[in-house]
């Protein structure tokens, strides 16, 4: 019997016994549609990439606003979207009506982050530049008014570009090709720990898809890919607690019950937060991992693997028709994943490779392998070579 079985079978005999001659119903309600904000890539700053509720079936989709083969993801607050591609930011509602839009002098390198209380909204971003200078290019953190797009302040946190940030109690983290940067809330540095870029362009995928790499914050620390490693850095002062190899890691570190889970190209390591290594898995990943409130961790590895966290052991898997650098995103009940189109999976499907597993598809979207999927608002955004896509549910229609 699984440990998911074992589980169930506890959960109903509870239920049983609570009920007491009541029969249990089998036909439970979704979970309710969340209906909230999502403030940056993992929808918080452990990157564990779940939301509560659930993920109805997709009908039909639309076409929120262009974007010219996009990169990132975007990040929803107070019913409002935030959408940035090449070098332009737009706001606007679900319904597709624009509140605002930015142009930008610097190409967006990264999915943004929101501070609320703030009202800012936290753009990473790289300068281009044309013609034979030697000067590396600048990597950047992009500041804009949330209200109304209005330019705040730019932030220089290294070279070649900015792959990802995360905003704790209110100071930015930032991983750009060079270092990982602490900043405070008005842009003045904390620390900076110098990093090697990650492995991209050796395996011809190109910078272009390092865009969901943002620092993975807890109380414990700092946690961030460097080239072949994991490392851990001191919250509050950026030295290197630990480093633990990771064969070519270059997605963003995730968050679990355990420690943290570091995906790699050639292998999948879990870790606790003192640095002993938990397992190892020759599972081949491009992508972050998502991790459950349960503990069940979901790696994309050409197929979707459901893993045990105490072992690393897959307790399902489920086929994809293409792999990307996109993490799934895990709800109560199902993993959302984009592989060329959009699929739902089921997590308490019996069976190794249960028949019953894909719990719906939406073929007719082209979804990005490169953006994960966001929940908010009331709706699943997606991101396609046209731009942001927004999908319709029944209870959308």
């Amino acid at each position: 019997m699984t440990r998911r079985s074992v589980l169930a079978a506890v959960g109903t005999a509870t239920a049983s016994t609570l009920a007491g001659c009541n029969v249990v119903d089998d036909s439970v309600e979704p979970a309710p549609f969340h209906d909230g904000d999502w403030h940056s890539y993992g929808n918080s700053s452990q990157n564990t990439n779940r939301v509560a509720g659930g993920a109805p079936e997709a009908t039909d989709f639309d076409i929120l606003t262009s974007g010219g083969w996009p990169y990132t993801s975007p990040v929803v607050n107070d019913g409002v979207v935030y959408f940035a591609a090449e070098r332009r930011v737009v706001a606007l509602r679900p319904d597709g009506n624009e509140e605002w839009e930015q142009r930008l002098e610097s190409e967006v390198s990264g999915a943004p982050a929101i501070d609320q209380s703030r009202n800012r909204l936290y753009v990473p971003t790289r300068v281009v530049r044309k013609g034979n200078s030697t000067d590396p290019e600048p990597a950047l953190v992009t500041v804009l008014s949330l209200s109304d797009g209005e330019l705040v302040d730019t932030i220089r946190v290294g070279d070649r570009a900015t792959y990802g940030l995360t905003i704790a109690d209110g100071d930015i983290y930032a991983r750009s090709a060079t270092k990982c940067v602490r900043l405070t809330p008005d842009g003045s540095e904390r620390w900076q720990q110098p990093l090697d870029p990650l492995i991209y362009d050796e395996y011809n995928l190109g910078d272009s898809t390092a865009t969901q790499i943002p620092p993975a914050v807890t109380a414990e620390g700092v946690y961030v890919p460097d080239r072949n490693n994991l490392v851990k850095l001191d919250r509050e002062s950026g030295e290197e607690r630990w480093r633990v190899p990771v064969d070519t890691a270059y997605a963003a570190s995730a968050i679990d019950e355990g420690g943290v889970v570091q995906t790699g190209h050639r292998e999948t390591v879990a870790i606790d937060h003192a640095g002993e290594v938990r397992w190892r898995r020759d599972l081949h990943s491009r992508a972050g991992a998502a991790t459950a409130a349960n503990g069940d961790i979901y790696v994309v590895v050409g197929d979707l693997h459901e893993l045990d966290p105490r072992t690393g052991e897959t307790t399902w898997q489920a086929h994809l028709p293409s792999e990307g650098t996109a993490a799934p995103v895990v709800t109560e009940e199902d993993v959302l994943v984009v592989s060329g189109d959009v699929r739902a999976f089921r997590r308490e499907t019996d069976g190794f490779l249960g028949p019953d597993r894909e719990h719906w598809q939406l073929s007719s979207v082209h979804a990005v392998e490169y953006a994960s999927p966001v929940i908010a608002a009331g709706r699943m955004f997606v991101v396609g070579p046209a731009g942001l896509v927004a999908l319709r549910t029944i209870e959308n229609e």
